[in-house]
């Protein structure tokens, strides 16, 4: 006898919905825009005869038949994860996706694969690189490196190490233009690296003149990158001053690419995450793997403090 099921799309919009309690961050989970999640869950209210949700306010609540529901379909939808993986690794075993943004990738990751390969001989890495919002069902990715403030629904969150910004540029470019206080970068071109706007999280030349208590220079110049790998290559040959992030610019602070003109950093209050499925979290392949990302961060973590403190 064929089951009596309402359509799949709708039992994902009223999990990730009852997750969130949120229909925006459902949408944004599902790449689907708020109206879709709400037609989506009036269909499963319809189906099942039952009120899913009530709003107190400007909260949105699971009534006592939308928390009943919420259990049985996290249940569902875990057992069908686990189901997935358990094949998956047939076909892919030693195999990791990781994906993670192009700057991260350029000026961090790639340097460290040597280490990988010796302490995991078998892994077979495979680097995928974006900025988008991270969704382990669709991008098939199994594990990810974001900079943010964590806080993802249904993902094992491992904090990695913290970031700094302060200006840098070439040791050529300091001397030629003769850098010895803030108030001397309204004479030179200042760089600005706006990568972090998608985190809603930018820092401006106007926040770190204030930090240093210099004079307001007039900061709207200069050049404009969205990548913060490019704003430091550009400081690197000498094009400007760049309000760069110093997790990025470790390598050439220590190579002498690039030197810290003034004693001003300002310490953000986001980190870099590796984000991990709940679910798959402590499979040997990922958990190596994680073993191997915390060493690294470990080691790093001293050494992007002792840039920050010197400057």
């Amino acid at each position: 006898m064929p089951r009596s099921l309402p359509p799949l799309t709708s039992l994902r919009a009223f999990e990730a919905a009852a997750r969130s309690l949120s229909f925006t961050r459902a949408a944004r989970e599902l790449h689907v825009t708020p109206a879709a999640i709400s037609h989506q869950i009036r269909g499963l209210e319809r189906f099942l005869g039952v009120v899913l949700f009530q709003r107190t306010g400007r909260r949105l609540e699971l009534t006592r038949d939308g928390q009943l529901a919420a259990e049985h379909f996290k249940e569902a939808f875990d057992r069908i994860a686990r189901g997935v993986q358990a094949l998956r690794p047939q076909s892919r075993e030693g195999e990791l996706t990781v994906s993670v943004t192009p700057a991260f990738a350029t000026r961090w990751l790639v340097p460290r694969l040597a280490s990988l390969s010796t302490a995991l001989p078998h892994v077979r890495l495979k680097v995928v690189t974006g900025t988008s919002p991270v969704d382990f069902d669709r991008d098939e990715i199994d594990l990810a490196i974001r900079f943010g403030r964590g806080g993802h629904e249904a993902v094992v969150t491992e904090e990695l190490f913290g970031e700094w910004v302060a200006p840098v540029a070439s040791p050529a470019f300091m001397r030629s233009h003769q850098l010895r206080r803030p108030g001397d970068l309204a004479r030179v071109r200042l760089l600005h690296d706006e990568s972090m706007r998608r985190v809603g999280r930018p820092p401006t030349w106007s926040e770190w003149l204030r930090a240093a208590d210099a004079p307001a220079i007039e900061v709207d110049g200069g050049t404009v990158f969205d990548d913060s790998h490019l704003a430091l290559q550009a400081a690197v040959e000498g094009q400007g001053v760049a309000l760069g992030r110093l997790a990025y610019a470790v390598d050439d602070l220590s190579q002498g690419r690039l030197v810290l003109p003034f004693r001003q950093v300002i310490e953000l209050d986001l980190h870099y995450h590796l984000l991990v499925p709940e679910i798959r979290a402590t499979e040997p392949l990922l958990a190596g793997f994680r073993r191997w990302l915390q060493q690294e961060a470990q080691e790093f973590r001293s050494e992007l403090a002792g840039h920050a403190r010197a400057a």
